[in-house]
């Protein structure tokens, strides 16, 4: 939600709250810090200035956990010069943990989900394929472990964790910069709606086609997908914690890369914006390739 206090001041703000995605609760409260402030860092934002807490878990849970990830979320905000500033905190019978990212920037920064324009490129800042890692995180430790060692190797699904970990830890910071630094007409990230969803949102909110040619991914999430019926081939597998989909004038694109490039993060062209031929949408293009890849 942006609020514009003034002709120079602008906030944006952002609420998200899930369910814990990894057992260690100093990495869960970075994932958490991290896909909250990802929603202000889309919109050019790099000016974050505090994370309020949002904790509701059953009783019982021990002390050590909570605890555990508040330091994560103070951690990361730390690491981006803000502050994790109180919160709320709540008795329920599952845990679900999330917060409230509050940011600030001249209004005339702001990058909206519309505003793509016909002719632009369409750039993807990490890969994807998180929604399946971090299934085979959970497989690995219950009765699903043999079905799924009967596929692959341990060796093999720790080290498609471990990216899916970087890739959920590591904000959107200076992807917001490039932005600034360099001028977009559109951005998203990309989170539970997976890749076509949220194109299409923006294609939608645009009024243009955006036509997807190739998708990074994660080495090793395809057949993860496959095995788990995912839908990350077909462009709507969930992520947490996701790159962003920026768009842009192409002769624009080598500044934008070479600005992250500059930082040791990647950058993909992943598509194009066209004319819309009737309801504006966003798809695969036919001959759709997959790039598998890993992540600084």
């Amino acid at each position: 939600m942006v609020r514009v206090i003034s002709d120079d001041v602008a906030i944006v703000e952002n609420v998200d709250i899930f369910t814990p995605i990894h057992d260690d609760p100093f990495i869960q409260g970075e994932i958490v810090a991290c896909n909250a402030t990802n929603d202000v860092f889309a919109m050019g934002v790099t000016n974050v200035i505090s994370l309020q807490a949002f904790l509701a878990y059953p009783k019982e849970l021990p002390e050590e956990i909570v605890v555990g990830v508040l330091k994560g979320m103070k951690h990361f905000m730390e690491r981006h010069k803000a502050k994790l500033s109180g919160g709320q905190t709540i008795a329920n019978p599952v845990p679900v943990f999330g917060g409230i990212a509050l940011g600030v920037a001249h209004p005339n920064d702001i990058v909206y989900s519309h505003g793509a324009k016909v002719g632009d490129v369409v750039l993807l800042t990490k890969p994807l394929g998180i929604q399946s890692a971090m299934r085979s995180y959970r497989d690995l430790k219950d009765e699903n472990r043999d079905a799924l060692l009967s596929k692959f190797k341990e060796s093999d699904l720790k080290r498609v964790q471990d990216v899916a970990v970087r890739l959920m830890t590591y904000s959107n910071l200076e992807v917001a910069q490039a932005m600034r630094d360099v001028g977009v007409h559109a951005a998203t990230d990309i989170t539970g709606f997976g890749l076509l969803g949220h194109a299409g949102n923006v294609s939608s909110l645009s009024g243009v086609d955006v036509v997807i040619d190739q998708i990074p991914v994660i080495r090793g999430t395809l057949q993860l997908a496959e095995f788990y019926g995912h839908k990350l081939a077909s462009g709507f597998g969930a992520e947490t914690a996701g790159g962003m989909l920026v768009f842009l004038e192409p002769r624009k694109e080598e500044a934008f890369r070479n600005f992250l490039g500059k930082r040791n993060l990647p950058c993909w062209p992943v598509g194009r914006v066209m004319k819309a031929k009737e309801s504006p949408c966003a798809c695969l293009a036919q001959e759709v390739q997959f790039i598998e890849t890993e992540f600084p």
